[in-house]
């Protein structure tokens, strides 16, 4: 069943997946995570879509979180008079500032900074980095450069100046727009285009502070200047994507690997979960099987200790969009066979919470007990999270009657969410966690289950105690798959 798998799905919300059923195969599919592409479409469209995945949310009793993500200030070309120009090695081109229509040998853009910002010997780098150009002299608002990699060149690709310090803000006019109508519309969480300084998470955070608190922050590394700034920029939000288009284009394409590893790495440490993001099954945009490299890609992000994986065009506009989400879902779980991947509990560490202190010892019981479960009754999601830091073999279940902290924590690794009645007494929650685990088929009778929770309940305390049980149940039974949350039922090829 898709409870079983540790790492989550990130399907991007396109032309191939944004029509109710065909989000409802998404879901179905395996994704837990909606990610909202604000580069493109409308206001409109995303409206339309996040109600679809509510409504389909509560439909399947399957939690969803949504993603959404701001274009930032991205460097593009303009649009051309037949849709693309072709670009020739050795060939002289002029790129302008000004608002017209490009053509062979004319290139618009919409950075009108960019005379201002390079000089000759600056390479302009185009469509991420496919094509290369290099700056010959720089004219009023206009640059003439030397085309060094050729190829066609479409309307509005972007443009890339590696090592060129740009004077842009990292919320534009239409992120400030954006962000707005996001807020207004509950998005779980609001992803933040090329950061470069920790200054920037904490603008988005008055932001967001101030219309909608609860909302997290994934800050997007893309930038040379967000690898300078990177463990500041980390401890500041509240998840982090490895943006690997830009970051390659930025960095180089050899330096990748490592830094990729090197912010994974750096996520684990301090707790905060990490999305690894583009090109991961790319081929499967046309073809309806992967390559061997992206296999290998899926799995290595998944050995390297990413909560989550993102599929972009593969699920936005490809051919095969749940097909790509049902084949990382089956590499990921492969990869997950390996029991090595578990139990990163260290006692050396001081915890500097009490609910650091109980999701450790939570852990730690789990594995000595070898309980089955670990079940954490939370409002926020808090302590589940940090139990997802120590990547305990047993199952984590965060169970809570908010199902907006639920939505949430669907981007966090191995937490399966659960949707509860009220309760105001310890002997409420654990009849209820019995009925369900056992009901759902996450565990059987005679499984140990440690529970954190916070004492006394009808206060809301935050989590500040252990509860270890024995599932009774004898007479309950696994209840047939159209009576469950979808995830617990037994998969079906969609």
């Amino acid at each position: 069943m898709l409870a079983d798998r540790r790492v989550k799905i990130v399907a991007t919300i396109g032309p191939s997946t944004q029509a109710e059923e065909s989000l409802e195969r998404a879901i179905r599919s395996g994704m837990n995570v909606a990610r909202l592409n604000f580069s493109h479409g409308s206001h409109e469209d995303h409206l339309k879509v996040i109600q679809r995945i509510r409504k389909l949310s509560q439909k399947l009793k399957a939690p969803i979180t949504v993603l959404q993500d701001l274009q930032g200030p991205k460097i593009r070309v303009g649009k051309f008079e037949s849709g693309k120009i072709e670009l020739k090695v050795g060939e002289q081109v002029t790129i302008t500032m000004k608002s017209v229509m490009g053509r062979p040998g004319l290139i618009p853009s919409d950075f009108l900074e960019l005379a201002q910002s390079v000089k000759p010997g600056v390479k302009i780098l185009l469509d991420d980095g496919l094509l290369e150009l290099k700056v010959l002299s720089v004219s009023g608002d206009e640059v003439l450069a030397e085309v060094i990699y050729g190829g066609f060149l479409k309307d509005r690709k972007g443009m890339n100046l590696p090592g060129v310090t740009l004077h842009v803000d990292c919320l534009t006019a239409k992120d400030l727009e954006d962000l707005e109508f996001g807020l207004a519309n509950n998005v779980d969480y609001v992803a933040l285009s090329f950061v470069r300084h920790a200054k920037d998470i904490r603008k988005l955070r008055e932001l967001i502070e101030a219309k909608n608190p609860g909302t997290k922050i994934c800050a997007k590394i893309e930038m040379i200047e967000a690898i300078d700034n990177l463990e500041e920029i980390v401890r500041l939000s509240d998840a982090v994507m490895v943006a690997r288009g830009d970051l390659a284009v930025e960095v180089g394409q050899s330096r990748l690997p490592e830094i990729q590893k090197r912010i994974i790495k750096l996520c684990n440490q301090l707790n905060k979960p990490v999305i690894t993001a583009t090109q991961m099954l790319e081929s499967m945009v046309e073809n309806p099987r992967p390559t061997r490299a992206e296999i290998t890609d899926v799995a290595n992000a998944v050995l390297d200790g990413s909560d989550a994986l993102m599929l972009s065009a593969e699920s936005a506009s490809g051919k095969y969009p749940f097909k790509c989400i049902q084949t990382m879902n089956e590499i990921i779980r492969e990869v997950e066979q390996n029991t090595d991947r578990y139990y990163k509990i260290s006692l050396e560490n001081e915890f500097l919470s009490v609910a650091g202190a109980i999701a450790a010892s939570a852990s730690l019981s789990a594995l000595k007990l070898d309980a089955k479960v670990i079940v954490c009754l939370s409002t926020t999601g808090r302590t589940a999270n940090i139990i997802s830091g120590f990547r305990p073999r047993s199952r984590i279940v965060a169970v809570t009657d908010n199902i907006s902290a639920l939505n949430k924590l669907e981007l966090v690794w191995g937490i399966q969410t659960l949707l509860i009645g009220g309760y105001s007494t310890l002997e409420d929650v654990t009849s209820q966690v019995e009925r369900m685990l056992i009901q759902y088929g996450l565990a059987k009778t005679g499984d140990k289950v440690v529970m954190t929770l916070g004492q006394p309940i009808l206060d809301g305390a935050k989590t500040n105690n252990i509860y270890i049980f024995t599932l009774g149940g004898e007479g309950f039974e696994r209840l047939a798959d159209s009576e469950i949350p979808l995830r617990c039922q037994k998969e079906s090829s969609i």
